[in-house]
């Protein structure tokens, strides 16, 4: 990281990045984008990450937000997958590109990273549980809007992070109370357990992910490993 954005961070935050950085053999950039001006749990805007082999990009508002937390929260996304080896869920290599789909993949990708992640962020930055808080309420007061056929993916997926992650969210009953309207709370809790279960594996929790929900085009999608030494490649969903 360049040394004024690295000197805006705390020493412990320094250390780590530098550690990912060591680790994956990539120097992670940061680029000021007035593109991430907008939105966030506090109105200033959010940081993003774009990961690749031979790159690391961190993108950040101009108006100076950069957070200690949100910085640690996108670097142990780079050690998970640069360094950790931990492959991400993407749009398979021989298939026509679908930006949608695509898509579709990334969020699914975040939503299972977020609950080994989210915890290690809050260990060291309770500060984050605030922002954590505020992204599950919306989360919450969203789910009545989720399409019917989306249903039953949104609420497991949802109702394995508050389980696990904010146990104590006043947004738990919340979301206990959506699932048990639509019949999926059982569906949902048992997923969340199965999930724990298998989160030392990313190949078995994508595993878990498509028997759960056939509904997803398991051929279109693989795992993709990166690694600024042997560069990317994918195997086919497990």
């Amino acid at each position: 990281m360049q040394p004024e954005y690295l000197a805006r961070l705390s020493e412990p935050v320094q250390q780590f990045i530098l550690e990912v950085e060591e680790g994956a053999g990539v120097d992670i950039k940061v680029i000021f984008d007035p593109n991430q001006n907008e939105g966030g749990t506090t109105g200033q805007g959010k940081l993003a990450v774009n990961i690749k082999a031979q790159s690391i990009h961190l993108f950040a508002p101009t108006n100076g937000y950069f957070p200690d937390g949100a910085v640690r929260h996108e670097v142990l996304h780079v050690r998970r997958f640069h360094v950790d080896g931990v492959p991400k869920l993407a749009l398979a290599d021989n298939e026509e590109l679908d930006k949608g789909f695509s898509n579709v993949l990334v969020g699914l990708d975040n939503a299972i990273e977020h609950v080994v992640i989210v915890p290690v962020e809050l260990q060291f930055h309770p500060e984050r549980r605030e922002h954590w808080e505020v992204v599950m309420r919306d989360v919450c007061l969203g789910l009545p809007d989720v399409p019917e056929g989306e249903r039953p993916l949104a609420v497991c997926l949802h109702w394995t992070f508050l389980k696990h992650v904010l146990p104590n969210s006043p947004q738990v009953e919340v979301a206990r109370h959506f699932a048990k309207k639509y019949e999926l709370f059982e569906m949902a809790d048992h997923f969340a357990d199965r999930f724990i279960s298998a989160a030392g594996s990313k190949e078995e929790l994508v595993r878990l992910l498509f028997l759960t929900f056939p509904e997803i085009p398991r051929n279109r999608a693989a795992l993709e490993y990166i690694n600024s030494m042997t560069g990317t490649y994918q195997k086919p969903i497990p």
